[in-house]
């Protein structure tokens, strides 16, 4: 067989735009650190590429969500924290009352600081941050809680607390209404028990980060020794502030408000204790993501990433072996016709 100059060229040719492939193929891998950059390079390690960036996003997701809830539980705690304070202020004042040395203008005097205590805790009920109640359940646009302007009672997203009766399907409506947030617990869509042609989120594939203001204040009403009380601790707190500035005033009449208020007060302790229990769980989700990441991180870069020493040194030696080939074109492509003629 006959082996033309052309046959000759056209296999350096084939040899060089090889070489020069690799070497461009390496310089690539060097520069951007992956070992493939379209996944028609390699198939396989692309789908399992994917399916890990697909979770870490999902990942990112659910600690933005963490994120999220964190920031508001730390201010219902704070706002909490204010409120015991409130509280025990209004016990010292009470008892203070209550010792049976006080004039009728020196309990007038506790009333009013027991009114302003009152004023106080309403305003912590309607604490925000960033334009966000967060003791609304789902309402967070509005303040959730107001005055009756006709009873001068306390309401709670436009309900009179008073009126509620304890164990309706009112109170259970407002005492589990909340805001939610998906931090991996399995989403899932289940038919509303209470309109089937309906759907709702699962309340336990998700996250409740929203305390109802309702469980911290109370509601409803009590009768105790023929004499109807307040559950919620800012109208009980009114009533205990006109029980001492009556004119009728008796020790036993107060302490009956008093009893009750030793009792509703005890929910602001619950509320701590249940966003306590709430972050340490967020904690854990947090720290399992970040394991999660670093997992996914890990196999992320045996799947994509290229070894550096390793692709340099090939880089290198397919540099050379790109020189090299290049200064064989001059001997191995036959001379022309001008060079024979020198």
């Amino acid at each position: 067989m006959r082996i033309t100059n052309k046959m000759i060229t056209n296999k350096y040719i084939r040899t060089v735009n090889t070489l020069s492939y690799d070497l461009d193929k390496l310089n690539t891998q060097v520069a951007s650190g992956r070992k493939f950059m379209k996944a028609s390079e390699n198939t396989s390690a692309a789908v399992k590429a994917f399916q890990i960036r697909r979770d870490m996003s999902s990942v990112e997701g659910y600690q933005a969500n963490i994120e999220h809830a964190n920031a508001s539980l730390t201010n219902a705690e704070s706002a909490l924290n204010h409120m015991e304070e409130l509280m025990q202020e209004a016990r010292e004042k009470i008892l203070a009352a209550q010792n049976g040395t006080n004039s009728q203008e020196e309990r007038k005097v506790i009333a009013t600081q027991i009114k302003n205590i009152q004023q106080q805790l309403l305003q912590t009920l309607n604490s925000q941050a960033s334009d966000v109640y967060y003791f609304g359940g789902s309402n967070t646009d509005t303040p959730p809680f107001s005055i009756d302007t006709a009873t001068g009672s306390l309401m709670y997203n436009g309900n009179i607390l008073n009126d509620i009766v304890s164990g309706s399907d009112e109170e259970k409506a407002l005492a589990s209404d909340s805001m939610y947030v998906d931090i991996g617990l399995g989403l899932q869509i289940i038919p509303d028990p209470n309109d089937l042609t309906k759907t709702i989120v699962d309340p336990k594939s998700v996250f409740q980060y929203t305390l109802p203001g309702i469980n911290i204040v109370g509601s409803g009403t009590t009768t105790v020794d023929g004499v109807t009380v307040s559950n919620n601790l800012y109208d009980l707190l009114g009533q205990i502030a006109s029980g001492l500035e009556s004119d009728t005033y008796t020790y036993e009449s107060v302490d009956i408000l008093y009893g009750q208020f030793t009792k509703t007060s005890a929910q602001i302790v619950y509320g701590l204790t249940e966003v306590g229990a709430k972050t340490s769980y967020l904690e854990f989700m947090k720290g399992r993501y970040e394991t999660s990441t670093l997992n996914n991180q890990e196999r992320q870069l045996s799947i994509e990433g290229a070894d550096p020493t390793s692709t340099i040194i090939k880089f290198k030696s397919q540099e050379v072996a790109y020189q090299a080939a290049l200064q064989m074109g001059t001997q191995i492509i036959q001379p022309s016709i001008f060079d024979y003629l020198r």
